[in-house]
């Protein structure tokens, strides 16, 4: 777990924080709980302070050494007394950026084996939302374990997922364990989800989050061939080839390509064939098999431009007849990935 245990049990948080999408500070005014929104003018010219709440938010127990947080904030500290910057850093973070009306601080010095740690307040008094996500996913595994639906856990963990952990902060190295930690539960939250309800048989919510997904990073190849694939079962085997060519544009900015397995699938969705995805493979009904393990995979017949070399991967897959476009269509993502947007010029 991602949090701390508190012994002096709080009916509500102190603070909330958001660190998915646009970063945000909330207090508890009063209750039942109302929170206000700390002004970002408030704290966005501290920035010292800023950033070590950050690197504890990143940290397993939201604790951290001394030296392990001047080196995370001050990596070239040579030049500065470290020392006292983070000791002012800490108080302006506990005095004015986690001050609240209530006895005892949100940010505690600790001193254990001749160091001295800081350490964040669990959960119950500093409410955030990506370790939110985490437990909640973790909540719903453990339900589906036991055979109870986790379903409204997924959903409660998914309308938390709102945009890229501390995306002001996208490259920052003290970052990077926690940003992959969050990324993989929100891929989870995502795919979970989307295989629930095509058990159900609600294919439009799980096309409507795919569809999101892309929207909010058009390279992420695991959505578009889940996509794709659930799109052609649907007969838009023209809307699949777009999604492809659209993240295929996107990749190219980023001086990369699909990864083989995108593209072979993208060459047999162009060929006419119909796709159904069982387990980690794409397959389907049908009576023609095409298994291609270690050699060249352009076609011969066709001289398409899906050519792929070195692919391993087995697909059964018949010809697909004609094709009817469903009346109901989502919009091709239109704005560029995170990533890229983010990237420095030059």
């Amino acid at each position: 777990m991602h949090s701390t245990s508190e012994e002096d049990q709080t009916k509500h948080p102190l603070v909330r924080i958001t660190t998915l999408g646009e970063f945000a500070l909330e207090r508890l005014e009063d209750e039942p709980p109302r929170y206000a929104l700390v002004a970002r003018s408030e704290w966005s010219n501290r920035g010292p302070a800023m950033v070590l709440l950050k690197v504890l938010l990143c940290r397993a127990n939201r604790r951290a050494t001394r030296e392990e947080l001047i080196e995370a904030i001050w990596p070239d500290h040579e030049s500065i007394n470290a020392d006292h910057a983070l000791d002012s850093a800490a108080s302006v973070l506990r005095r004015h950026i986690l001050r609240t009306g209530e006895v005892g601080s949100l940010l505690l010095t600790l001193r254990s084996g001749g160091e001295t740690i800081f350490k964040l307040a669990g959960q119950q008094r500093i409410w955030v939302d990506s370790d939110a996500l985490v437990s909640l996913l973790s909540q719903a595994m453990r339900a589906e374990c036991r055979g109870q639906n986790p379903l409204p856990l997924l959903e409660e963990a998914y309308a938390l997922a709102r945009g890229e952990f501390l995306e002001d902060d996208l490259y920052a190295d003290w970052a990077q364990g926690r940003r992959h930690t969050i990324n993989g539960a929100r891929h989870r939250v995502l795919f979970k989800l989307v295989d629930l309800y095509l058990q159900d048989e609600r294919v439009g919510l799980a096309e409507e989050l795919l569809f999101a997904s892309l929207e909010e990073d058009p390279t992420d190849e695991d959505a578009l061939c889940r996509l794709m694939v659930l799109l052609v079962e649907q007969e838009r085997r023209q809307e699949a080839l777009h999604l492809y060519h659209y993240t295929e544009d996107m990749l190219q900015e980023e001086q990369a390509e699909p990864a083989v397995y995108t593209r072979e699938l993208a060459r047999r969705i162009q060929q006419g064939l119909i796709l159904r995805e069982r387990g980690d493979r794409y397959t389907a009904a049908g009576v023609q098999t095409l298994a291609l393990v270690g050699r060249d995979a352009v076609s011969r017949d066709r001289g398409d431009s899906f050519g792929v070399k070195g692919a391993r991967i087995a697909i059964t897959a018949a010809v697909c007849g004609g094709q009817t476009p469903s009346p109901y269509r989502y919009p091709l993502p239109r704005r560029r990935s995170r990533r890229q947007a983010a990237l420095p010029d030059g």
